[in-house]
């Protein structure tokens, strides 16, 4: 129970990262995956949405023990060894927008629609889908429903 309250504690106080544009924040989440090693220090969470942090924080509360996800959103993976990461141009309608990224992981393509949001004036993700053959999920869903008991 402490692990989970330290979790939900260290999610709201985490700095916020400012990005004035969409594929400024796509473009540095997916930069540290194209240098060996540089990856492993860099936690998700610190580009969430305020929306999207309270859906973590709330699958971390009913974890219990277990660590609230198994993969990493951005890689749809626990370990990277990314390759051809294509990042496209994001489509902005208003306070929203949404961009694809492709890539190969471990000779696996992978593409992922990240959906983002303008939060006081810095761009957050506020979910992630994977659109990959096999591999369809959206983040959002698996943090309130979790159906394949990613936990």
């Amino acid at each position: 129970m402490r692990a989970v309250l330290a979790l939900i504690f260290a999610l709201a106080a985490w700095p916020a990262l400012a990005f004035d544009n969409p594929k400024a924040l796509v473009e540095a989440i997916y930069a540290p995956y194209t240098t060996l090693g540089a990856a492993t220090a860099q936690d998700p969470a610190q580009y969430y949405s305020e929306r999207l942090r309270g859906l973590v924080a709330l699958n971390a509360a009913g974890a219990e023990e277990a660590a609230p996800l198994e993969f990493n959103p951005f890689i749809g993976a626990q370990q990277s060894l990314l390759r051809d990461v294509a990042i496209g141009e994001p489509v902005v309608s208003g306070s929203r927008a949404m961009v694809t990224v492709s890539f190969q992981n471990f000779g696996q393509t992978s593409l992922l629609s990240l959906a983002l949001v303008n939060e006081g004036g810095a761009w957050k993700v506020d979910d992630i889908a994977s659109l990959g053959e096999g591999e369809n999920w959206l983040l959002s869903w698996l943090l309130q429903y979790d159906p394949f008991a990613i936990r």
